[in-house]
Parts: structure tokens; C-alpha cells; sequence
């Protein structure tokens, strides 16, 4: 499922150019430039360090129960009473719930489930945040009709995840979104320690660089598009998803992310 490339990816924004963005577009401390193997140094360290993260997050249980429960709330919303499904996955929508219900839910029902396990982790939050803004950005556009805002409304929004190519955009999101906090994660760190320093001063240089850290990565993951979409359906059809098999499946996916990662870096 999923195991061939689909070719080049093609990205408006490419790994080095977005990292060239927290350095102050080439430029060191106190205006000097910022030389190109100083910058590639960067590069290569920041997707280094990711690559082993991404090896440790396999074993993440928020990571892992995360994703989960985007399957299980998708799959809810299939049947006619889909708030008692999601009742027993301790996610509470009232008739009139909106979408910043749910995922504020979402991230509660989370929380419960690790707080009986050691608590979240870093790795949990950035999946927490990815999961919530992957169903925010994909449904929130139709959960408003001419109607109005509501339980039914949003269940007709979110219900159009719960297909194979649905669901194939819903992992794309949410690796992409995972993948941008995780890489910021790391870079942030090795920046830091770096002459140049982040030169993110102002608001509008942080808000291009997360702009295009975000392209970067949502382009990127689309290396596990077509493989979230059929482990779905397959899995759903023959024997149902449940958290064990959400953990094989997971343990695949961040391999696909940690490979594209050296791709890019021994591309770099």
C-alpha cells in the first residue's frame, strides 16, 4: 500500500529557502551575511535531528492514540447517531456543537487518555495541535451552511473525511502539520546555538517563515497520502481500526516522513 513515490514533489518553497527565512534571508549578526555552508550547516542538522526524533516518536502514545482517533471520528460520523459514538471515545457534542467544540474536545479526550499513562509529551502536543487544525482547515469551511452551524452541519463537514480520498487529504494534513511543529521544534534549537540566532523579529517576517515552513511541509507529506487513504479503507473493511493496528500502521508512516527527510537532506 502506498510503498512507490509519485515522483518529484513539487514545492514553491524549497527546505534550505525556508530555513534561510529564520537566519534573516541570509544575513548574520549584526548585518552580516550569513555563509552559504553556515546555512547549509543548519539545514542539515535541523533534518538530522529530526529524522532520529521521528524514530522515537514511533513509540509516542499520544502520537499514536492522536491519530486514533481521527479515525474514529471520521468513522462516527457515518452513522445516524454519531454523538453516541463519540461519547464513548469521551469527545461531548451537544446539538449545537460547533466545530471549535470538537476540537476542543478532542484535545480533552486526549488529554484524559495520557493522563492515566505519564501525561503528554512533546510529541503529543505537536500531534494534538496538528490533528485539531487538519480537522479545522479541511471541515470547518462546510460545517457553516445557509442552514446554520450545528451538530448535523458538522457531522455532514466532518463526514466527508471518512472516505478513502477523504481520509487521504485528512493524513496529508496532519502529517503536514506535524511535520512543520516538529521540524520548527528542532530548528529553533539549532538556530539558537548558531552565531546568526533567530532574526524573526517582527511579526509579519514570522508569520512568511511559518507560511512557508507550512508549505514546505504539507507539500512534502503528500509522500503519505495515497498510503493513509488505502491503510484506511483496507483496514476499516477487513477487520476494523483499533489502536493496535493504528500503532503498525503509524510505525510505517513516520518511516515514509524520516525517508523523505534524508531525501532532502543528502539533496540539500
Amino acid at each position: 500500500m502506498g510503498h512507490q513515490r509519485l515522483g518529484d514533489i513539487p514545492k514553491t518553497q524549497k527546505w534550505q529557502n525556508v530555513v534561510a527565512k529564520v537566519a534573516g534571508d541570509g544575513l548574520g549578526a549584526a548585518g552580516a551575511a550569513l555563509q552559504p555552508d553556515v546555512l547549509q550547516e543548519i539545514s542539515s542538522e535541523t533534518l538530522t535531528a529530526a529524522e532520529g526524533g521521528l524514530v522515537q516518536a514511533i513509540d509516542d502514545p499520544g502520537l499514536r492514540y492522536t491519530f486514533y482517533l481521527l479515525t474514529q471520528i471520521v468513522l462516527a460520523t457515518r452513522e445516524p447517531q454519531w454523538r453516541a459514538r463519540l461519547d464513548a471515545l469521551g469527545i461531548h457534542l451537544s446539538e449545537d456543537s460547533s466545530l471549535f467544540d470538537l476540537t476542543s474536545e478532542v484535545q480533552t479526550a486526549i488529554d484524559d487518555h495520557l493522563s492515566s499513562r505519564g501525561g503528554s509529551s512533546d510529541i503529543s502536543e505537536i500531534a494534538q495541535q496538528a490533528a485539531g487544525e487538519a480537522i479545522a482547515k479541511l471541515a470547518g469551511p462546510k460545517s457553516v451552511t445557509l442552514f446554520g452551524a450545528g451538530s448535523d452541519e458538522l457531522q455532514d463537514a466532518v463526514r466527508e473525511l471518512s472516505t478513502k480520498a477523504g481520509f487521504s487529504r485528512l493524513g496529508q494534513r496532519f502529517f503536514g502539520g506535524f511535520m512543520a511543529r516538529f521540524l520548527n521544534f528542532y530548528l529553533s534549537k539549532i538556530t539558537a546555538t548558531q552565531s546568526a540566532g533567530s532574526r524573526l523579529q517582527q511579526v509579519g517576517d514570522l508569520t512568511k517563515f511559518n507560511e512557508a515552513l507550512e508549505t514546505h511541509c504539507h507539500q512534502s507529506a503528500r509522500i503519505v497520502h495515497d498510503f493513509c487513504g488505502e491503510w484506511y479503507s483496507k483496514t476499516e473493511f477487513q477487520q476494523g481500526i483499533g489502536l493496535s493496528n493504528t500503532t503498525g500502521f503509524m510505525a510505517v508512516a513516520l518511516k515514509k516522513l524520516k525517508d523523505e527527510l534524508q531525501r532532502q537532506r543528502e539533496g540539500i
